[in-house]
């Protein structure tokens, strides 16, 4: 009598992701500069990594520098943002200067979700400053939002970070770190712009 074949198959089981979500505000306690690359910017480091001719300078227009800084979500009704890859920036730096965290292992297990995020607060208003353009002193005309907020989305895994240790990388990257132009943690070390705080009443969790 001819025995039955015995059937057998290897299943691999893929462990999920301990993923949360997160959404907080974070409000700024110093003002906010913003300072976007310009098409204007990205078409002379064009022309000078391609070779090419560029042409006599046309007069500057401290207005359209000033519009140019600026990261326009809906220019009819006058919605600005910020990127949410500097707000990530500024978590990862605060993880891996002030708490000793590896800043490689931070960019994997959190990330801040949208690309621009809305700015709630104060109209825009042109800041005007000394600094450097194309390597030589001038004046800088860009935008500064004097009140602002954003709503942050967060998605992290909750199998390496904790709820609290998120909190905590807001808010020391809120004050050591900022986020825009002239920020603590810019290469001067000596600004105080876009420093922030995280109300705790406006944080959510999502399991």
């Amino acid at each position: 009598m001819a025995k039955k074949a015995v059937q057998s198959s290897n299943l691999i089981e893929i462990p999920g992701i301990n993923l949360k979500e997160m959404r907080l505000t974070i409000r700024g306690k110093t003002p906010l500069i913003t300072n976007r690359f310009s098409e204007v910017s990205q078409d002379k480091m064009e022309h000078k990594q391609t070779g090419e001719a560029v042409g006599p300078q046309p007069p500057r227009d401290p207005k359209a520098e000033f519009r140019a800084g600026l990261h326009v979500i809906d220019e009819a009704n006058k919605v600005y943002g910020f990127p949410a890859a500097g707000i990530k920036g500024a978590l990862v730096a605060a993880g891996g200067r002030m708490l000793g965290e590896k800043m490689t292992v931070l960019r994997g297990v959190l990330n801040v979700m949208g690309d621009l995020l809305p700015i709630e607060g104060s109209e825009p208003e042109m800041r005007r400053d000394w600094g450097r353009r194309s390597g030589v002193a001038a004046l800088l005309y860009r935008p500064m939002f004097r009140q602002w907020q954003i709503k942050v989305p967060v998605i992290f895994n909750a199998d390496l970070l904790s709820k609290g240790k998120v909190l905590n990388l807001f808010q020391h990257a809120g004050f050591s770190v900022g986020i825009g132009e002239w920020r603590p943690a810019s290469k001067s070390g000596s600004g105080t712009f876009g420093q922030f705080e995280v109300p705790e009443n406006e944080v959510v969790v999502f399991e």
